[in-house]
């Protein structure tokens, strides 16, 4: 089976990312009196991200916070596939459970428990690349001891920082619909579609799967070993086309602004003692000069790139940012994660600097 999702966050040694509002009520959304013309559309500069923008603009959503009192939006309550970007509400309610003395993250979980909710070579090299980060021995898919375990805080970092896909369906096992809804809507982001990545990923190959309880048939594939060869036995890798028309279908939806909405909670403090875990995780790579903390989850799937980003100044100031694109046809896709680490830059650059947020300003 070949691979056909490429984790955003994974790899990468340039800044990575990465996916109702809580901003002030004195925000503005404001477009600069002068505006520099966008002349290129390469997606290797700044300018090809702005121009994207300009040329597919039914295809973005946008919700750019700087908490100085200015937002830039586009689309923002547009509902849009999240892709790996819907993880943070995962992590949101793993911290809730550590802070709330309800899972301990120094925990031991078996390798097997962790494998079970994986759906090997469709996560661009995501779990393996966990399992080397965590020194645990494995093939190149998965794991090669059967009586290795790793720590839980140790398995969520695997989902942030490698973006793996089989975290957020064992925590949906080990906390419940109830919690993973709870924790977006502490964030203000109520009414969240508690997704199953298994069976998302497996509609994608095979739509007859995502039929009917998608809960149970990620249960069945994590348990029932007959259920798990005849699944597998039926996957056929799709035409790209057919693959993005698929995700749209098939996995969970969310708008920048509900997004937003919980990553200004966490980083303003909104969100109690379970933000500190969160940030925790979020904020893996160093800061630029003048920011005590930057926070980022993003993702990828066919036809689908998505960001968001959290800055926590050294002046007490809080910047969020969402950026979500889907609709991204076959001939840009490549191009797109070839040059995403530019379109990072632009974010952290727009939420550090409010020339730089002209710039997107400019063009929504």
């Amino acid at each position: 089976m070949r691979a056909f999702m490429t984790a955003v966050a994974t790899g990468m040694t340039a800044l990575l990312a990465v996916a109702c509002t809580n901003s002030a009520t004195d925000s503005e959304v404001s477009r600069p009196d002068e505006c520099v013309p966008v002349t290129s559309t390469d997606l290797a500069t700044a300018d090809g991200w702005l121009a994207m923008i300009t040329q597919s603009p039914d295809s973005v959503g946008l919700y750019f916070d700087d908490g100085r009192g200015r937002v830039v939006e586009h689309r923002a309550d547009e509902q849009q596939p999240l892709a790996s970007a819907v993880k943070v509400v995962h992590l949101a309610a793993y911290a809730r459970a550590v802070s709330g003395d309800e899972l301990d993250p120094d925990e031991q979980i078996p390798l097997l428990d962790w494998e079970r909710w994986y759906v090997p070579g469709t996560d661009g090299g995501a779990h393996p690349a966990a399992l080397e980060r965590l020194g645990v021995a494995n093939d190149g898919v998965s794991a090669t001891d059967p009586d290795a375990t790793v720590r839980l805080d140790d398995m969520v970092t695997a989902m942030i920082q490698e973006s793996d896909n089989a975290v957020p369906d064992y925590l949906r096992y080990r906390l419940g619909d109830d919690a993973i809804a709870g924790a977006a809507a502490a964030g203000g982001w109520t009414d969240f579609e508690v997704p199953s990545l298994v069976t998302s990923i497996l509609a994608v190959f095979e739509p007859s799967l995502g039929q009917g309880d998608r809960w149970e048939t990620a249960n069945k594939w994590a348990f029932d070993q007959q259920f798990r060869q005849r699944a597998s036995a039926e996957l056929a890798l799709p035409s790209y086309d057919e693959q993005k028309m698929r995700v749209a279908e098939e996995f969970v939806g969310g708008s920048a602004a509900q997004l937003n909405s919980l990553y200004r909670a966490i980083a303003d403090g909104g969100y109690g003692d379970a933000g500190d875990v969160v940030l925790r995780h979020l904020e893996w790579q160093p800061a630029p000069d003048g920011v005590v903390g930057l926070g980022f989850k993003g993702g990828s799937l066919p036809g689908v790139l998505t960001q968001a980003f959290e800055v926590r100044r050294e002046d007490g100031t809080v910047g969020t940012a969402v950026w979500l694109i889907d609709d991204i046809p076959a001939e840009s896709y490549d191009a797109a994660l070839s040059g995403f680490d530019h379109q990072q830059e632009l974010i952290v650059d727009a939420l550090t600097s409010p020339t730089e947020l002209d710039r997107i300003a400019c063009v929504v």
